[in-house]
């Protein structure tokens, strides 16, 4: 036990960051879902923008990283199995369901970051379209996907995979010509 409580998940562990990932999408789904309450009662103010931008950059630049870290990762290795092509074959079709969500709820976010529009008529609708598929998809990741990895991957498969996370993260190189 930890006065300041457990270490947050690290490469090292990238079944627990794809986790923990889930944690935070959870909390950003939570926010998503005070918004259109919050912007009736005080309007498009500096915490509606701030929450807007917060959501925008972590589904802009974290969830599609998170996605490529299952699909390019974690999936390939659990494709052999028997017991998964299934599951990841839904697990990719809803990865572009949820993409296609996320971008009408966007369309309805940036203007509000603008603070140049009202709250547009779509925005709840987008909100409970998104949240609601992407805590099943969760859900179905951390009681089917998850678990399936503990049981099958070798340690070294998960260092791997979690190398490769890390890279995915780097700052691309540029060209300086």
């Amino acid at each position: 036990m930890s006065l300041l409580g457990e270490a947050a998940p690290d490469f090292d562990d990238p079944l627990g960051l794809l986790a923990a990932c889930h944690g935070r999408m959870r909390s950003f789904c939570d926010l998503l879902e005070r918004l259109p309450a919050w912007i009736a009662q005080h309007g498009i103010d500096t915490e509606a923008v701030a929450g807007a931008q917060r959501v925008l950059r972590y589904f802009d630049v974290a969830a599609p990283l998170h996605h490529a870290d299952e699909e390019q990762d974690l999936f390939p290795l659990l494709a052999a199995q028997p017991d998964a092509a299934t599951l990841i074959e839904r697990l990719l079709a809803e990865h572009a369901h949820l993409e296609r969500n996320w971008d009408r709820l966007a369309a309805e976010l940036r203007p509000l970051v603008a603070a140049d529009a009202a709250a547009g008529p779509g925005l709840q609708a987008a909100i409970d379209a998104f949240c609601s598929a992407y805590r099943a998809h969760i859900a179905l990741e951390d009681t089917q996907l998850l678990p399936l990895a503990h049981a099958r991957l070798q340690a070294g498969q998960l260092r791997a995979m979690g190398r490769h996370m890390a890279q995915r993260r780097q700052p691309a190189a540029t060209d300086p010509a």
